[in-house]
């Protein structure tokens, strides 16, 4: 039986690093299983692991040991290629920073995944015109990154990450540049893509308005993940946090 398209395993996943004859132990162990359609959060301190995660859910990096599983198959041995084509296929990326490119329009810059697939420039800026209106940058497909506020590049950058149908979205830090009103904005567009699309969301986040709006919310503290139960701290049937 085929899994759900945005369905993920981590099993025992393990990631060090070597710097001349020093040894870092990054991920320790983490076993992590995301149903299709879940919406995620992760907190953690700086240097708990976050970032070497989601590169390593994101197939932008390998880990040492562990197996993981996306869509139902191992990727584990995957070579670079073809984790490329994979991720290009599966996997939407939101950073904190947008990464736009400052010379191409709005919708130049939502094309370039379209672009390394090899599709043609009047489909994918037809695509990217699409997603653009979805996320309320209809009137603003023209405008070049410096034309922009933060929140409309946000948008853009998320509108990016969806042109390729993606099964799963990582958002690392997507309020984070954002003022409090525009943070909110964000994430109401990134629920609303989860509820109304299904996609798959994984946000890493130091904002704890952020974890709360989300199903379920993991911590990585020392390069272990644990799941905290959703329910209020005395509340009935709450639990201490588990592994994930």
């Amino acid at each position: 039986m085929t899994a759900p398209r945005g369905a993920l395993r981590l099993i025992d996943v393990r990631k060090s690093y070597r710097v001349g004859p020093v040894t870092t132990e990054v991920l320790r162990g983490v076993d992590l299983e995301i149903k299709a359609g879940d919406l995620v959060s992760i907190m953690g301190p700086s240097g708990s692991g976050k970032t070497t995660l989601m590169n390593i859910v994101g197939l932008l990096d390998r880990p040492s040991t562990g197996r993981h599983v996306l869509d139902g198959r191992d990727v584990s041995g995957l070579g670079d290629d073809a984790l490329s084509r994979l991720r290009n296929a599966h996997v939407g990326f939101v950073f904190q920073a947008f990464h736009l490119l400052p010379r191409l329009t709005a919708a130049e810059n939502v094309c370039v995944p379209l672009v390394y697939r090899g599709t043609g420039r009047r489909e994918a800026l037809g695509r990217a015109r699409a997603i653009l209106e979805r996320v309320g940058m209809g009137e603003r497909v023209a405008h070049r990154p410096d034309q922009l506020s933060g929140g409309q590049k946000q948008r853009v950058a998320i509108a990016r990450a969806l042109v390729g149908m993606p099964a799963l979205l990582l958002a690392d830090e997507p309020t984070g540049a954002l003022d409090t009103d525009t943070a909110d904005e964000t994430m109401g567009l990134l629920l609303e893509l989860n509820a109304e699309q299904g996609v798959t969301v994984l946000i890493i986040t130091h904002d704890p308005a952020v974890a709360r709006r989300c199903t379920r919310r993991m911590r990585i503290d020392g390069g272990q993940l644990h799941e905290e139960d959703p329910r209020p701290p005395g509340s009935a049937g709450s639990t201490a946090p588990r592994r994930a």
